[in-house]
């Protein structure tokens, strides 16, 4: 199933793991905050990506909803 990602901003840490495991789907800004590179993405990568997050502040949601998959 693909989905879609999203980054609270002000809660990213900046460590870049979510980079690390997926830079198809997230990249760092100049100051250090992941941002999406990719919507729809693959489910299974981007829960992979959110249950790495130290700060727990990336979504992930079914495509034109605020609904989220069963992935945490």
């Amino acid at each position: 199933m693909l989905v879609d990602v999203a980054v609270n901003g002000p809660c990213c840490s900046g460590c870049g793991a979510c980079a690390e495991v997926a830079p198809e789907l997230f990249a760092l800004d100049d100051f250090g905050t992941a941002y999406p590179v990719r919507n729809p993405c693959p489910e299974e990568l981007a829960c992979q990506a959110a249950r790495i997050c130290p700060v727990s502040c990336i979504e992930v949601m079914v495509p034109g909803t605020s609904a989220t998959p069963a992935c945490r």
